[in-house]
This record gives C-alpha cells, sequence and structure tokens, in this order.
C-alpha cells in the first residue's frame, strides 16, 4: 500500500482506494465544514499535520520538545504505556473493498488495545471519530468480528489552550460498519444509518458522562469519609458508656448518646400463612401502586469516561 500525502491518495497494485474519511463523506457521515472558507481550513490543516508529525515522531522514539508531544508524553508516563509496542501511523486497507486508512495510534493499556485517533480541531465531531475509528478497527482486524469486539477506541483531543483530553469512544456495531462498506462496494450512492445515542445530543450526553463520573467519585470520597467518622464516633461512644455519659458538649461538637431501640413490624410471611389458612386469597389484602417511570444511566468502561492533562 503506498500514500501520497499530498494527494491523500492511496494506491496498492496500481489501484486507488478510497480513503476512510473520503467514504465517510461521501455518506455524509463526516464532519460538516462547507461554512468554513477555504483558507482557514488549509491553515487548520497544515497546522494538525504539523501537530501529527511531532507526535509521530515521538511514538517512533524522537522528542521534539513541542507543547503536544508534552502532552503525549505525560499521558504515555502516567499511563505506564510501552511505546516499543505501540503502532504509529500504520496503513490499514481491505483489498475487497478497496478502503484504506492510517491509524495514528495504537498501543496497550492495562492489557486492552487500544485505536486511537489524534485531533486538533476545535471540536471533537463524535459521530464522525467513532466511525472513522470503528473502520480502522475493521481493516486492522481483517474483517475477523470476533477480534472487532476485544478493541477500545479512544480520541486525543490537543486543543490550543494546551490540553489534552482523551475520550473513550463506543464501538459502532460490526454488522453496520460491514453494511457501509457493502453500501460503497455495491456503487450505492445513500446509506442510512441512526446514531445510537440520536436521542440525546453531543453536548448533552458528554455533559451527563461528566456529571455522573464525577457523582460517583464522589460517592467513594464520602463512603470513605464516612468510615473514618465510624471508627471515631465508635471510639467515643464506647467511653460514654463506660463513664455513663450522655451528652458531652466541645466547642465544636455535640456528641449525643442514642441507647439501643426495639422495633416492632408486621411479619409479612406469617400473615401471609394466616390468611390462606383462613381459606382467603391473599391478593385480596394487597395494595397496587405505580411507581415513578425513569431511566437508569451508567457511564461506559467502569465510568473512566476521559482524562485531561
Amino acid at each position: 500500500m503506498h500514500f501520497d500525502e499530498a494527494t491523500h491518495t492511496y494506491t496498492r497494485n496500481n489501484q486507488v482506494y478510497i480513503s476512510v474519511t473520503t467514504l465517510l463523506k461521501k455518506y455524509g457521515l463526516s464532519a460538516d465544514y462547507s461554512g468554513i472558507p477555504p483558507h482557514i481550513l488549509a491553515q487548520a490543516a497544515a497546522a494538525g499535520n504539523a501537530v501529527h508529525k511531532s507526535l509521530e515522531n515521538y511514538i517512533l522514539g524522537t522528542n521534539d520538545g513541542s507543547d503536544a508531544v508534552k502532552l503525549l508524553d505525560q499521558y504515555v508516563v502516567n499511563r505506564g504505556i510501552d511505546l516499543k509496542k505501540a503502532k504509529s501511523e500504520e496503513l490499514v486497507y481491505d483489498d475487497l473493498y478497496k478502503v484504506a486508512g492510517t491509524v495514528d495510534f495504537q498501543y496497550e493499556d492495562g492489557g486492552e488495545n487500544i485505536i486511537a485517533e489524534f485531533k486538533t480541531t476545535s471540536k471533537i465531531h463524535y459521530d464522525a471519530v467513532t466511525w472513522q475509528l470503528s473502520i480502522y478497527n475493521y481493516l486492522i482486524n481483517k474483517g475477523d468480528v470476533l477480534a472487532y469486539y476485544f478493541k477500545k477506541l479512544k480520541v486525543f483531543h490537543f486543543t490550543k489552550t494546551n490540553k489534552l483530553t482523551v475520550k473513550d469512544l463506543p464501538l459502532i456495531d460490526f454488522d453496520t460498519v460491514k453494511a457501509l462498506l457493502d453500501t460503497h462496494a455495491q456503487g450505492k450512492d445513500q446509506f442510512v444509518y441512526t446514531p445510537a445515542h440520536s436521542i440525546i445530543s453531543d453536548t448533552e450526553e458528554r455533559i451527563l458522562a461528566d456529571l455522573i463520573t464525577e457523582r460517583d467519585k464522589y460517592k467513594e470520597v464520602i463512603q470513605q469519609l464516612e468510615t473514618k467518622i465510624d471508627d471515631i464516633v465508635n471510639v467515643v461512644k464506647d467511653k460514654m458508656i463506660k463513664q455513663d455519659i450522655h451528652q458531652h458538649l466541645t466547642d465544636n461538637l455535640i456528641y449525643t448518646y442514642i441507647g439501643p431501640t426495639t422495633r416492632t413490624a408486621l411479619d409479612q410471611t406469617k400473615v401471609k400463612e394466616y390468611i390462606t389458612a383462613k381459606g382467603d386469597k391473599v391478593e385480596d389484602f394487597m395494595k397496587t401502586t405505580t411507581t415513578k417511570d425513569g431511566i437508569k444511566v451508567s457511564p461506559r468502561n467502569g465510568g473512566k469516561k476521559s482524562e485531561t492533562f
């Protein structure tokens, strides 16, 4: 496979392969930059290419000291990533569909195989990059459905304010990716795709995910604090019992000893047995109530949605 960077063209055995980004644009799955002046796009592309080159060189062993490299280096060190096992700018392709692309970064983290894309745009178009990485995943695994689901996707977003945010992305279903490739191979002009998260906007989803992650972090911290509080309070309680003290005042707190209480509750099992023994139906004594509906929202991947450096 040969890639001509100037024309962004992939060729193999004298045949031109469509790039993944061109394929996505063909079917309206890429980011829309139609409203941005060409000279602005050209400047952004040049700046993005320079960052990509620095990051590629860093992964291959050369550190030019640029801001983006410093950020990626901090991430690599913090995560304990072995760059000797990593891949940078690998050309991947499929001879059946005549599709090709270049994968920015592949590495292992905590036993997981990661496929990552570097982005330097002002905002992340999550649908587009999820599609891009999912197709790369298909190409890397040569259409092996089992291997496909054993990869994780991440986007590395380098901002102009010198920050790096790394976010997990969902895998698009294997059959959906294959359906897109089949649509292209059959020469069809349209591909119908409904994003799984179309019920919520990208912005709302990111905010909700971040809030849930923060909430869960605080829950864990609060639980730890409650445990420490209980340990100290139990020591105080034992002293108050031994000294027969029911209330103790300090400058900061009031300690009030509350003795054990006995609660009486209806034994539902015995009541049901009694009603049945009398020949009545338990259902006749039941009350039906309707609870409020709702949605349970849980973070993917153990709650680890993003990391910022």
